[in-house]
């Protein structure tokens, strides 16, 4: 770490201007706070700004909420690091009412590209890559316009698409539900962090090399405000687990089990392909190697939560020979097109998104630096609470290891001149496979009777 820092969660703000429709800058370096918002399944970043309007500033600006603001504001030591972005300002609120040494004031803001995407429409059929059709869409001057940096994974298939004058994000979300990855990867997602824009697969995020570590059992003190600076940063302020897995939710959604009837309108045939939690848990890139359910059987018959497909149906029809989109491929065609590749994938994309957004969450506060976004992995050591029962160390096997990052605030104080960090960290596997007790079906006693246990 820098010697320049001189406390874990020192910022400082090297610009901060609103623009204003009559043409004026107002420089809003001496604010209250700021707080800025990042979802890893959210198209765009928002945030809010709170200052202390002591110059009528609201109606001298004037500022009614069609601003643009920079900003630039970082960690010291960490200059390359820097959030640098432009946002719009679309909302005005007063916080407080208005007394003799003014108003507080909270500005919301989000990125241009949302703004851009709401007021424009894409009516165009491609042909080319999904991962091309994307960056055209972003680059495009008719559409998004967007200078940021992008990180977009290359995708496999020369595609035949058409956007039926649809919003353009809401165009590149529908195609991320179709994408593969040279690499056979697949879920696509996009989001936006101060990383930049991203069209990419989870897998790719799964695989990434984790940023920080940090331990439950080893919380800072709350000033932050200590001599080893290096120390602090990866020691949590507070954390606390906040989710864990909800068997209903989970039943009802498809991540345990589902199936998808593929009616082909080409041949006049039907498939059916079914989606088991435990069959294809091998078959999907994880964190770790181990389900976050237990194998055990639930009935009678040896079914286990996994064994139910028809908990979700889904119907999609589609129009393939083999492996080709018949409906844009034909005798004289030059080229094969690859086909919507949605029924091969949904089952086990369903099951994906739900074990990232309703499993096992941890709600982490830390001193902030402005390396920390979202679509990135860390490391998180859960103390075993109470007597440890078994040897091989005092950290919980459970919900301990690799997480990604899934939302995240940076809450930036400026009376205080402190940066926290607060984030939704949530992994889809364990480490240790759950155990499995032949006798579970005992207090039922085997037949679905119930038995008193005394």
């Amino acid at each position: 770490m820098d010697t320049d820092i001189q406390y874990a969660g020192e910022f400082f703000i090297k610009e901060l201007n609103i623009y204003c429709s009559s043409g004026r800058v107002i420089d809003m370096k001496n604010i209250l706070g700021l707080e800025l918002y990042e979802n890893m399944f959210s198209t765009s970043m928002s945030g809010n700004l709170v200052f202390l309007d002591v110059d009528n500033m609201t109606e001298n600006g004037p500022i009614i909420g069609q601003e643009y603001m920079t900003l630039k504001i970082g960690t010291p030591g960490l200059e390359d690091f820097d959030i640098d972005a432009v946002f719009n300002i679309h909302k005005v609120s007063v916080k407080k009412g208005v007394s003799v040494s003014g108003e507080t004031i909270v500005l919301s803001f989000i990125t241009p590209e949302l703004l851009r995407s709401s007021r424009t429409r894409v009516s165009k059929s491609y042909t080319d890559t999904i991962s091309n059709i994307v960056e055209d869409v972003l680059r495009n001057v008719k559409y998004i316009n967007t200078k940021k940096r992008l990180i977009v994974e290359p995708t496999a298939g020369i595609r035949k698409v058409i956007c039926p004058n649809d919003h353009p994000l809401k165009f590149i979300t529908n195609l991320a539900t179709e994408a593969i990855s040279n690499s056979g990867n697949q879920n696509f997602i996009f989001f936006e962090s101060t990383k930049g824009l991203q069209f990419r697969s989870i897998d790719s995020i799964l695989n990434s090399d984790t940023i920080a570590d940090y331990s439950m059992g080893d919380v800072g003190l709350l000033d932050g405000k200590t001599v080893d600076v290096e120390k602090d940063f990866k020691r949590p302020m507070a954390m606390a687990i906040t989710q864990n897995n909800d068997m209903l939710l989970n039943t009802v959604g498809g991540m345990l089990g589902s199936k998808i009837i593929k009616y082909n309108i080409y041949n006049k045939t039907y498939e059916t392909v079914r989606y088991g939690y435990f069959a294809d848990f091998e078959g999907n890139n994880t964190i770790d190697s181990n389900p976050v359910y237990s194998e055990n059987p639930i009935d009678e018959y040896g079914n286990t939560i996994g064994s139910f497909s028809d908990a979700r149906i889904h119907l999609h029809p589609v129009s393939t020979n083999g492996t080709t989109d018949v409906q844009h491929t034909n005798e004289t065609s030059s080229y094969s097109y690859a086909p919507i590749g949605t029924s091969n994938k949904l089952l086990q994309r369903q099951s994906k998104f739900l074990e990232l957004t309703s499993g096992i969450s941890i709600s982490v506060k830390v001193n902030g630096n402005t390396t920390i976004a979202v679509g990135e992995t860390l490391n998180i050591s859960v103390p075993i609470v109470g007597k440890q029962h078994e040897e091989g160390g005092a950290f919980d096997s459970y919900y301990s290891g690799k997480y990604v990052i899934t939302t995240l605030k940076h809450q930036f104080d400026n009376a205080t001149k402190r940066h926290t960090t607060e984030m939704k960290v949530t992994k889809d596997s364990v480490s240790t496979k759950l155990p499995i007790d032949s006798q579970s079906l005992e207090p039922f006693g085997g037949d679905g009777q119930k038995v008193e246990i005394t």
